[in-house]
Formats: C-alpha cells, sequence, structure tokens
C-alpha cells in the first residue's frame, strides 16, 4: 500500500511538532551527560581531507520515527551541512559531533523489499566544497508498520473540487456519508454506497487504480442508500434505502443482479426485495442465508428468508398449482419482525459475525452498540444486550463494555486476529468500526474492551481532527469517518473520510514516495 497524503498536505509524513519537540530535549540530555573527551570531539569540525566512516549504529532495527545513533567519525559539528540516509530515505537529523549522530528514522527506510533492510549513509557537504560520503558495513533491519495513507480523493482550500472519476490521481467528491464492501467475487473491486439524497454506488477498482460512478441515482429512485451487502453465492448485490415515500410500502431493500460479465452497472436487473420505510441496513447470515434488515421507525430488525424470494424467482407453484408471487410487504408474508431494540428512531447498520453466531447493532445516532444472539434452532437473532458504550452518552473513552464512551460509531466489520487463533481462543475476530464524531477507527475485542486503533494523533493546535497521514496514533489524523471495510487479500482498511473528501487506507507501509 503505497503511504501519502492529500492534496492539502504536502508532506509523506509529519511528526507532531510538541512530540518531534520533546525528544529533541531527551537527546540534548543524552549528549550533556557525555564525557569530557566526547564533548572535545563535538567540537571538531568537518576535515575535507579525511574520510567519513560509518563504524556502527544504535538500534540496528527500528520503525518509522524511532531515534537512530550513527557512530562513526569525521561528521563534524555542523549538522546543516550533514545529511543521513537509510535505505536511501532521507532521515532528520537532530545533532551532530564529530563521532557520533543523532537521527529520526524515516518511513520506508530499506531498499530490498524482501530483506526489509538498508544501508546507513551519511553525507558532509561543506560549503563551497564536494561532498564526502560515508557508508555503513552491513545494513539497517528495517520494521515495517501499518499506517495511514490516502488512496483517493482530496479537498481544497475552498472545497470547490467538485466530482469527478478516473485514476485514483485525479478522483474527487466523496463528499457524503457511506458505507463500503468488498466484491466477494472480485476483490480488486470496492464499492461505495452513498447516503445522500440522490443515492449513487461508485465503484473503486483496486488493481487498476481507477474510481467510477456505476448506478446512478435514478437505479434507485434517487432516494438514500445506507449500504451494501452480498447474498452468500456473491450472484446478488443488496442495496438498503431509507425513504419512506409509500407508506410501508416503500423500498427498503433492492436486489441486483451482476451482469453477464459478472459485474454491476446501471444496465443490471434491480428489483425491490422487501418493503417497509425508513431502512438503515441490510446483512446476510453467512451459513444460512437469511436475510436481516431494519427500520429507523421503531428500531425494528425483520427477518426474511432468501430460499422463499428464490422460489418465486424460480417460478415455485404453491399447494394448488398457482405461480408463486413476491410482493416484498409485511402482511404478505414476506419477511417478519424479530424485535425492537428499543424505542422509536434508532438508526443502526447490522454486522453479522463470520461465524454466524452473533451479530453487533450499531447504534448510529444513540452512541452504543449491541450484541444479538444466533439462535441455531430457529435460524433467527434474540434480543440484543449492550456491548459497548452508553445510550446517548456521547464520549470518547477506551474502556470495557458499558463503560466505554462513543460518538456516532458507523459501519463495523470483523477481522480475524492471528494471535487468537495462535491462543487458541473461541472467538478470534476484532470487530473494527469507524467512530464518526470522535474521528477515529475503533475496535472491540471478543471480551468486549473497547480501544482506538486510529486517528486522534496530538497536534499543536489542539484539534483532534485533521488530514495526516503516518504513525497510526502518533500521526494520523480523520475527520468524520463514516464506512470501514477490511480487505483481507491486502491486508488493509479502507476508511470513507467524507469531510475530508477522501478515502483512507490502514495498512502496511511501503518505501515508494
Amino acid at each position: 500500500m503505497k503511504v501519502k497524503s492529500d492534496k492539502v498536505k504536502s508532506s509523506l509524513f509529519r511528526f507532531p511538532g510538541f512530540l518531534f519537540g520533546v525528544c529533541l530535549v531527551l537527546l540534548a540530555g543524552m549528549m550533556v551527560s557525555c564525557d569530557d573527551d566526547s564533548n572535545i570531539k563535538s567540537s571538531t569540525p568537518f576535515n575535507p581531507a579525511l574520510p567519513v566512516t560509518v563504524t556502527g549504529f544504535t538500534p540496528e532495527s527500528g520503525g518509522s520515527q524511532e531515534e537512530i545513533i550513527i557512530n562513526g567519525s569525521n561528521f563534524g559539528n555542523d549538522k546543516d551541512i550533514v545529511s543521513v540516509y537509510i535505505g536511501g530515505k532521507k532521515a532528520v537529523v537532530v545533532n551532530v559531533m564529530s563521532d557520533k549522530l543523532f537521527a529520526f528514522i524515516p518511513a520506508g527506510a530499506y531498499s530490498d523489499n524482501e530483506t526489509y533492510t538498508g544501508e546507513v549513509e551519511v553525507v558532509v557537504t561543506p560549503e563551497n566544497g564536494t561532498e564526502v560520503r560515508g557508508v555503513s558495513a552491513r545494513p539497517f533491519q528495517y520494521t515495517p508498520k501499518k499506517v495511514v495513507g490516502t488512496l483517493c480523493g482530496y479537498r481544497n482550500e475552498n472545497d470547490d473540487q467538485g466530482e469527478a472519476w478516473g485514476s485514483f490521481d485525479e478522483v474527487c467528491g466523496f463528499n457524503a456519508e457511506g458505507c463500503m464492501a468488498i466484491d466477494p467475487l472480485n476483490p480488486d473491486m470496492l464499492y461505495m454506497a452513498y447516503d445522500r439524497s440522490e443515492g449513487i454506488i461508485a465503484r473503486l477498482d483496486l488493481k487498476n487504480r481507477v474510481a467510477e460512478r456505476i448506478m446512478s441515482a435514478t437505479k434507485f429512485q434517487t432516494k438514500r442508500l445506507r449500504n451494501i451487502a452480498f447474498t452468500n453465492d456473491g450472484k446478488y448485490m443488496l442495496v438498503s434505502t431509507d425513504r419512506d415515500d409509500n407508506a410501508l410500502h416503500s423500498t427498503s431493500v433492492w436486489i441486483v443482479t451482476r451482469n453477464a460479465d459478472g459485474t454491476f452497472s446501471d444496465r443490471s436487473s434491480c428489483q425491490p426485495l422487501a418493503s417497509y420505510k425508513q431502512c438503515n441496513g441490510v446483512a446476510v447470515h453467512p451459513v444460512n442465508g437469511e436475510i436481516y434488515f431494519n427500520s429507523y421507525e421503531n428500531g425494528q430488525l425483520f427477518r426474511l428468508d432468501f430460499n422463499d424470494y428464490l422460489k418465486v424467482l424460480n417460478g415455485g407453484t404453491d399447494a394448488n398449482g398457482n405461480p408463486l408471487k413476491w410482493t416484498g410487504y409485511l402482511e404478505d408474508g414476506a419477511f417478519k419482525e424479530l424485535f425492537k431494540i428499543m424505542d422509536p428512531s434508532y438508526e443502526f447498520q447490522i454486522t453479522i459475525h463470520p461465524s454466524g453466531d452473533y451479530a453487533y447493532l450499531t447504534v448510529i445516532n444513540r452512541d452504543y452498540i449491541l450484541r444479538t444472539d444466533y439462535d441455531w434452532s430457529k435460524k433467527e437473532f434474540t434480543t440484543p444486550y449492550i456491548i459497548a458504550g452508553a445510550n446517548g452518552m456521547p464520549d470518547w473513552t477506551d474502556a470495557v463494555g458499558s463503560n466505554a464512551r462513543l460518538h456516532r460509531p458507523y459501519q463495523g466489520t470483523f477481522v480475524k486476529n492471528p494471535e487468537y487463533e495462535a491462543e487458541g481462543r473461541s472467538d478470534v475476530y476484532d470487530y473494527y468500526f469507524s467512530d464518526c464524531l470522535n474521528f477515529c477507527v475503533r475496535y472491540i475485542t471478543p471480551d468486549g474492551l473497547v480501544r482506538t486503533f486510529a486517528g486522534r494523533a496530538p497536534s499543536t493546535n489542539g484539534n483532534i481532527w485533521g488530514t495526516e497521514n503516518g504513525d497510526l496514533r502518533q500521526q494520523a489524523r480523520f475527520r468524520d469517518v463514516t464506512g470501514l471495510t477490511y480487505d483481507e487479500q491486502r491486508d488493509c482498511f479502507y476508511v470513507l473520510d467524507h469531510n475530508n473528501r477522501s478515502v483512507r487506507t490502514i495498512g502496511m507501509e511501503t518505501n515508494e514516495e
């Protein structure tokens, strides 16, 4: 994954100013503790008649923004004429002594993409002189880590960049809340549903780095689109729509059939699957295949047996030989209500665990997350209970269960944790979710502990929101994140940062510039 900043920020990584200052003080303290001989050496200027040597460095391995001390000779005492490169990447030099210097390891500090190693090089360029280079005999071992980057999109100073489709370098317009989903049959395709009055579906081709609008607003009668799901065979896309223009017969879930070539477009067949009102989300049970959707009206969760729909689609008949009909209406038995989560006007998303054992109901407008367990004998979910946060108590607190505080949690996804697998746990998945008004991405462990994963980096201006890429907690900041999905093939998260008009990434850093 290439880590880059958006067009508002020009630097690849920006180390928070005050943290940088703290490190300077610490390093200065280290230098003060040196003995008299070291102080004498530190005052020795660079001698162009002598070579520059690099005899060693500490630590011998490390990651971006960690401190490194490089030992050698003839570095001089003027850091303005000294440059340090690790794996070909320029490092920030903090201070220079004749026999040692202090620097920060740059991002992507390696030249060998297989071993993550690179040379340590010190270059001294005196005024009106020829540069002299010294190179380490052994390579530095870089430790890559997950960082926040920008996949595509940007926001200019006036926020008038408009909406344009094309290559990732040019695309812009991610200006609405929404949810995202990876195509189960073609994981190079990332889909995005726009939650606005004229909702569209966009496709981001991750392989060819091209973004395009594939289904226009008229496809869904110019209504709000809330999320995307897929049937277990991947043949159909399900799209939830938030509307109440036709009382309890307002389309809640559309079913879209793939084209002959496996794609989705405005040419794809699109039919109402279920109709009620004010739907906020749809999900499919990963084992049994039944479909769940909801309503903002009274916080209802509904269950639809997809096999019943397929019988009608395939020309099934009733006991009298009459063709089966499908209206998609509650009163005709197309689906049934399972429960109400609380009170009227509760907006929530449905995310089912890969095992099918339970689901999380992320209540967007009430700042908490519920868990509903699956009854395998009845093949339906049961009465939910709070797993994280507190009803109507927005804040930011990492803690267990109802002691945690969330602020407008939005889309979530379950991600397998290799450490849990190695430990032989029964549940090996963490639940990652976008916490919109806390400007971050967080996760819940199987034990119910809420932790902040990325965002909310410290800053000199006091804002916890921003556009910065880099280290997950020390540099990266978001603004009003909603959509979140995980790309298992690339081990990468995609985050819809709609206030910054961009799609952000959380994945392993590379040394690309």
